[in-house]
């Protein structure tokens, strides 16, 4: 038994938890080029200890991270929820407007997100999106009580998403 000011914490990261994806983001009345990255992710949970003494099965949060991360991986990730994006499928290509920007990419390297941009934190929300609701179908969350999901874009440049669980109820604390 541990005292009530005391927390747990599991963290998992590189190792199956990355994903090699093409992204462009807007910003500032502009569009960057397309470019890749060599994204990895960190993905920490907080919590009391279960029954078992543990907050998490690490196995079971690895895996189904690990494939969220796979659906990423040799993609062009595309925001699809932009204002200042439009995307136009025609003729088995994505034509992709914004700004002074315009790429004509093959539908089947290109991954349409729920998004109004693909920056590392939006990616790290994404993330999020997809696996608490895994995880909450597996009864796999237990004492969880904070989760957070980093996205390194860069070496040491990260974007974050926090987030905190009510009984079963997740509450976005995107670090925007």
């Amino acid at each position: 038994m541990h005292s009530p000011s005391q927390q747990f914490a599991v963290c998992v990261h590189p190792g199956e938890l990355h994903f090699n994806a093409a992204h462009f983001i807007t910003f500032d009345n502009s569009c960057e080029n397309l470019h890749g990255h060599n994204f990895h992710v960190r993905i920490q949970v907080w919590g009391d200890n279960n029954k078992d003494a543990f907050v998490i099965d690490f196995v079971q949060l690895n895996r189904m991270a690990a494939d969220i991360c796979a659906k990423l991986n040799d993609r062009i990730l595309l925001p699809g929820k932009s204002d200042e994006v439009t995307l136009q499928e025609r003729e088995g290509q994505i034509e992709v407007t914004s700004y002074d920007k315009h790429f004509s990419l093959p539908v089947e390297n290109c991954l349409i997100l729920p998004l109004a941009n693909t920056t590392a934190e939006m990616l790290a929300w994404h993330i999020m999106e997809t696996l608490l609701p895994r995880l909450e179908e597996r009864s796999a969350l237990g004492q969880v009580d904070n989760m957070e999901i980093a996205v390194e874009e860069a070496d040491q440049q990260w974007g974050i998403c926090r987030r905190r669980i009510d009984s079963g109820l997740a509450k976005d604390e995107t670090i925007r």
